[in-house]
This record gives C-alpha cells, sequence and structure tokens, in this order.
C-alpha cells in the first residue's frame, strides 16, 4: 500500500500549489498526488487564450514532478477512511496517509442534453478536442456569458468560425462589470464577429438531423452542430460528503484549511471558508 505523509487528491494548479509549499516547508517529507486527469499538473488559463494565439503546450505544463511527488494519474478517488487514515481509487488502490489534501475543484454546471457535441471546457483535452473541431466548418454556440464563454467564443473567431452566443444576462460579465463595460464588450464582439444573443437564456435542448436545436426564453431557436458550455463550475465535493466532511456551498474549511475532520484538508474551488 503506498504511504505518504501528505496525499494529495486532485491534479490542478491547487494540487501543484500544494506540493510545492509542501516540499518547502517539509523537505523529507513523502507526497502522493492522485488526479483523474492522465496529464501531469498544468496551468488553465493558457486553454481559453494563449494556446489559441500560438503559444505551444510545452509552455503550459508546471514544475510538479521537481517537488519528487509521486504522481498517481488517470485514477479517482471514490472513498476516504478518516478513521484509518486511508483513500481508495477505482481501480482499487489504498492510499495511506498521515495528512490529505482535498483539492478536487470544481464540476461544470451540465446542460440537459448528454451528447458528444456538448463540450464543457475545462481540461486539456477539451481544448484538443475543441481546437481539431474549430478546423472545421462547423457551426459553433457558446452557452454563457461569462469569463470562459466569453474567451472560448473569441478564440472560435479567430479561427473564422461561426460563432453565436447565447447569454442570459443584458450583457458580457454582467454579474461582474459596471453595466457600460459590459454593454462595450457586447459591441466590440459582435463587431468581431460573433452573433450576440443577449437577454436570451437557454429553455431546452434536443438533436435535429445532427445538429443541436437550442430553444431560447425569448422563444427563439439556435442552431449548432458544436455547443459549448460555460455556465460556470459547483464544487466537486461527493469525495468530501462521502467522508463526511462539512460542506456547505464547498468543504468548509478555517484560515490553514482545515476541515471538520481531523487531518483532511481542503484548497482552492472545492473550498468554503
Amino acid at each position: 500500500m503506498p504511504d505518504y505523509t501528505h496525499l494529495i487528491v486532485g491534479g490542478g494548479m491547487t494540487a501543484d500549489a500544494a506540493a510545492q509549499a509542501i516540499r518547502e516547508a517539509e523537505p523529507g517529507a513523502s507526497i502522493g498526488l492522485v488526479s483523474a486527469e492522465p496529464h501531469p499538473p498544468y496551468d488553465r488559463p493558457p486553454l481559453s487564450k494563449a494556446l489559441w494565439k500560438g503559444e505551444p503546450e510545452e509552455k503550459i505544463w508546471r514544475k510538479t514532478a521537481a517537488t519528487g511527488a509521486t504522481l498517481h494519474l488517470g485514477r479517482t478517488v471514490t472513498a476516504i477512511d478518516p478513521r484509518r487514515h486511508q483513500a481508495t481509487d477505482d481501480r482499487g488502490t489504498v492510499y495511506g496517509y498521515r495528512k490529505l489534501l482535498l483539492a478536487t475543484g470544481g464540476t461544470p454546471r451540465r446542460l440537459p442534453l448528454q451528447s458528444d457535441q456538448v463540450i464543457y471546457y475545462r481540461t486539456l483535452d477539451d481544448y484538443r478536442r475543441l481546437r481539431a473541431l474549430a478546423s472545421q466548418s462547423v457551426r459553433f454556440a457558446v452557452i454563457g456569458g461569462g469569463f470562459i464563454g466569453s474567451e472560448v467564443a473569441a478564440a472560435l473567431r479567430m479561427q473564422g468560425r461561426d460563432v453565436t452566443m447565447l447569454v442570459p444576462e443584458a450583457g458580457l460579465g454582467a454579474r461582474v462589470f459596471p453595466a457600460d463595460l459590459s454593454s462595450f464588450l457586447v459591441d466590440y464582439y459582435r463587431k468581431k464577429g460573433v452573433i450576440m444573443r443577449v437577454g436570451e437564456g437557454m429553455a431546452g435542448l434536443d438533436r435535429r438531423a445532427g445538429s443541436c436545436l437550442v430553444r431560447t426564453t425569448t422563444g427563439g431557436e439556435l442552431v449548432a452542430e458544436v455547443l459549448v458550455a460555460g455556465l460556470g463550475i459547483l464544487p466537486s465535493v461527493e469525495l468530501a460528503e462521502q467522508a463526511g466532511l462539512r460542506i456547505e456551498n464547498g468543504v468548509v474549511v478555517d484560515e490553514t484549511c482545515r476541515s471538520s475532520q481531523p487531518d483532511i484538508y481542503a484548497a482552492g474551488d472545492v473550498a468554503a471558508f
């Protein structure tokens, strides 16, 4: 059984930052990192901007390996036993730990249609898939007017693709930006060739002749071959719930990221202070 001083569950930027900090604070500690992704930790922001502008993929990789952490990739932790200080993954491997950090991040909000034509833009593999689709002459629809949706729409237009944005709010980034800036961004995107359907949310979603048919809250319709969902994320708390941790819009932690269970911590999008 692999046994670690520190076991990190998750493989994103938070997990990497934790491994770096642990190695600096405890040079002799053993670190294990279990991630559902097949890739070692990488920077996510370039997925929606820099890579589309030509930055090579090799620039996104973080230096987790330099911490000496043992990476268990392509594995999902399915259970934690706080009493025994053990975690089990989907292959049946049991990991011992002295301290465990949950860095499971968030899960994209889902659309009411299970389809390969829907992309939840979150990972490197999502980028690679969308980049391949962007080389084809197909119609794209971006659902949501937040940060990720806006950057993906801009990236697709840079590739010369037909893009429609369905934005339920009064403008782009309307929840965080002043009204005049939000309206300016809508006009800017229109000038760049993005079809902006502002004030329209999604009321229904179906397939039609190989395409996706979106019915909107204003009674309209939108047809596209590929949908990119940018509806935000929900904290990935299923594992924390199984372990009996206190949950309130995420794993409740104190100022030291300590959860309600001894020796279990949480950080990043999954944590709630």
